[in-house]
């Protein structure tokens, strides 16, 4: 069967820190820059002086200190708004990692246990059934079988759920899907057409939807990156009380004092601009360069995000928006909780216990033999941990993305913000790199930033 992962010019004025290195992100300043960073930040800056990005932000911590800070570009070429630290992005399937903390802390109080049948908690779960394949390699909607066993939450977590997703047309742009990819995203597109005309009103009525829906895999058995996590979202909602937002802001973002995260712009704040590097008409360029095109807002226009009616845990429910929207400064908040076993700048969101289940292997909780299709990429290199993809030993190291090192961390959202956590044998680095551009970078950034980061500190030794 198909499964789905989450990865789906004129020169440009660079903008830095008047003393480069300094400042803060996350809660803690900058040191002083050593001359050895500066090879490091040069390369950094590549996508934008080639015209690929329209700006970036970028952070590395060493041991919990803040070792740079690099702010390049615009958030908004044609107003020539700069991105810094505080630019406000869109995060998309980045909200998955928060989400999965909010599960953790449900975990922890006991609300949720990680075999807990799905059906349980959400009865429209119960007894579902799975499309069968034909010969052709086709969704055989004709032939529906019983699942050979319950969704279970740790089914949920690690993607492994036989609940895949819809195609994004926006965030694919150009993009060719084959016959087959469409069929099979094909069971999810009326749900993603009713979110796009506005049909669906919240979390709860989708998630119904989609439990009418027949799964593409036995529960367990394959990862197929998807909608697992908004059931999730709406599963925070039940145990909690609380509209998933709500819920977020009081237990993970509010006490972190990440104050400009949210489903929608606030009042105070100016959203990025999101573009598109591309040459296609059909997209907005001429058919003969590539260039940044605009997608949202478009000109003139009010951005999707403005009022969002269907929040996404995921990161996206329709064709374009969803997820949660963010800065550097409050994202690092957040990932700095996780990776010091839960607590950052004096308050915890999660128990040291918790913390470390977040940060291992979900996918080896699957069982004592965890078939290789039940990791991303069918890989059995590569675990799922709560914030992302995990390295493990024999990791794949084909570039982009993947470098082979066991114990890395990473994850990244559909306009190219992505980050890398690097245990690094006990002097742990923490990078991330923000900006909003698709199609989404295809890891080499993220990456090539991490690797010099190790070389750079190596040498200071």
């Amino acid at each position: 069967q198909l499964h789905f992962h989450r990865f789906h010019s004129t020169s440009m004025v660079l903008r830095r820190p008047s003393k480069p290195g300094e400042g803060s992100v996350g809660g803690l300043t900058a040191v002083p820059m050593a001359e050895s960073w500066r090879g490091l930040r040069k390369r950094l800056q590549k996508p934008v002086a080639k015209g690929q990005w329209p700006g970036l932000a970028a952070c590395v911590f060493v041991s919990k200190s803040l070792r740079l800070v690099e702010e390049i570009g615009y958030a908004d070429l044609e107003a020539k708004s700069p991105m810094t630290r505080k630019t406000l992005m869109r995060i998309y399937s980045m909200t998955k990692c928060i989400v999965a903390a909010a599960v953790m802390q449900l975990l922890e109080a006991g609300h949720l246990d990680l075999d807990d049948e799905l059906a349980k908690h959400l009865p429209n779960f119960q007894n579902p059934k799975v499309v069968t394949e034909g010969d052709d390699g086709m969704p055989n909607f004709s032939r529906l079988t019983p699942s050979r066993r319950p969704i279970l939450i740790r089914h949920l977590l690690t993607h492994t759920s036989g609940i895949s997703c819809g195609l994004a047309p926006t965030l694919d742009g150009p993009r060719q899907r084959t016959a087959r990819e469409r069929a099979w995203a094909g069971i999810y597109m009326p749900l993603v057409n009713r979110v796009d005309r506005g049909e669906v009103k919240d979390l709860a009525q989708w998630v119904n939807e989609l439990a009418q829906l027949p799964l593409i895999s036995h529960p367990g058995t394959h990862y197929s990156y998807g909608y697992s996590y908004d059931i999730l979202g709406h599963l925070i909602e039940v145990k909690s009380g609380k509209k998933l937002e709500s819920y977020l802001h009081d237990h993970i973002l509010k006490p972190l004092g990440m104050c400009d995260t949210s489903f929608q712009v606030p009042c105070s704040k100016r959203l990025s601009v999101l573009y598109r590097y591309t040459k296609s008409r059909l997209w907005g360029s001429d058919g003969r360069r590539f260039r940044l095109v605009r997608v949202d807002p478009k000109k003139g226009a009010q951005s999707r995000w403005a009022k969002c009616l269907v929040p996404s845990a995921g990161g996206g429910l329709s064709s374009l928006e969803g997820g949660l929207l963010s800065t550097m400064d409050d994202y690092a908040k957040f990932l700095l909780a996780v990776t010091s076993g839960g607590q950052h700048g004096g308050v915890r969101i999660l128990s040291e216990k918790s913390a470390e289940m977040m940060m291992s292997d979900l996918s080896s909780l699957l069982g004592s033999r965890v078939p290789s299709s039940a990791r991303p990429y069918d890989d059995a290199g590569l675990g799922l941990s709560g914030i992302g993809e995990l390295q493990r030993r024999g990791a794949p190291s084909w570039g982009g993305w993947f470098d082979g090192v066991p114990g890395v961390r990473q994850w990244g959202g559909a306009a190219s913000c992505a980050f890398k956590f690097d245990p690094n044998k006990g002097q742990p680095i923490l990078v991330m790199v923000m900006t909003q551009a698709l199609p989404q970078d295809d890891g080499t950034t993220i990456t090539t930033l991490l690797k010099d980061v190790r070389e750079v500190i190596h040498a200071e030794k």
